[in-house]
């Protein structure tokens, strides 16, 4: 132990030794290397970002064109079916207007054969036939 506050001295560690080549090696791995100038950090971190942005955007690229194609898929479909409801109402509609007419024209018949003079003349009618005929 240190007698003086500024009195610098070693102990001996026993639990682990590390060698002068272990030193070295650690040294050459970049963890003793001065930090690169700000101009070279920017460089490398253009670099790492075009080199992920080059990996990233064919996979992203061809993800969203399958996307789009199946979007598209779907769009036609249902512009068809769209279609084909539309047509199936149209159809309906005529339909329902036939109706409608049939509907109208027999309630003007029945208006028409009901009238005292409709009567009349399908007596007449009918005596005009019997005296024909003898």
């Amino acid at each position: 132990m240190p007698q003086h506050p500024l009195d610098i001295s070693y102990e001996a560690v026993t639990a682990k030794i590390v060698n002068f080549t272990a030193f070295k090696n650690a040294g050459s791995n970049n963890v003793l290397m001065p930090f690169p100038s700000k101009l070279a950090r920017n460089q490398l971190r253009k670099d790492q970002v075009k080199h992920k942005t080059k990996s990233y955007l064919p996979d992203t690229e061809k993800t969203l064109k399958a996307e789009v194609v199946i979007l598209q898929q779907e769009k036609a479909k249902l512009e068809t079916l769209l279609k084909q409801q539309e047509e199936t109402r149209k159809i309906q509609f005529q339909e329902m207007q036939i109706e409608i007419d049939l509907h109208k024209v027999a309630h003007q018949v029945a208006e028409i054969t009901q009238t005292d003079y409709f009567q009349q003349l399908q007596i007449e009618i009918a005596s005009l036939r019997n005296t024909k005929i003898s």
